[in-house]
């Protein structure tokens, strides 16, 4: 059985997780606009970058959450197929908010601030198909009290 005590660990690898993914979205755009930015910037947004991997093994690897939420429907018990389903729908109508908020952005900023460059970078990218895997099973660790296959 897993306690209160695991669920609000998962929350705050699920917030330290994205809020890294935010840090080095940043950093790395600040330092492809501004070409003599500073090294300190590079290695903030280097550091975020594996402070992501890192949080990424214990909130989804070792909890259990990917293999529950990339798992074939075959394998899967009634209950668990239920929730997967329930936060796989949630999930991506999240990601599709996020998703339009990202290009909506970028298209009203690119007409009205013309000094401005935000551009659609490689690890924004990057960032956002990482958000599509990772959003059912962050979803599942903020909600779910015990998770299918916890190793922790």
């Amino acid at each position: 059985m897993t306690h209160p005590k695991t669920q609000s660990k998962r929350r705050n690898l699920v917030v330290v997780n994205y809020l890294s993914l935010v840090v080095m979205n940043v950093c790395f755009t600040y330092v492809f606009q501004q070409r003599d930015a500073s090294h300190i910037v590079d290695a903030v947004g280097i550091s975020a970058f594996f402070l992501v991997i890192a949080t990424f093994i214990p909130t989804h690897v070792k909890s259990g959450l990917w293999k529950l939420t990339h798992a074939d429907a075959a394998v899967l018990d009634e209950r668990e197929l239920q929730l997967t389903h329930n936060t796989l729908g949630r999930a991506y109508a999240g990601f599709t908010v996020i998703c339009l908020a990202i290009i909506m952005t970028h298209a009203v900023l690119f007409r009205l601030v013309s000094s401005l460059d935000f551009l659609i970078t490689i690890p924004l990218a990057t960032s956002l198909i990482y958000l599509a895997h990772t959003l059912p099973g962050t979803i599942l660790a903020w909600t779910e009290l015990e998770v299918p296959g916890d190793l922790s």
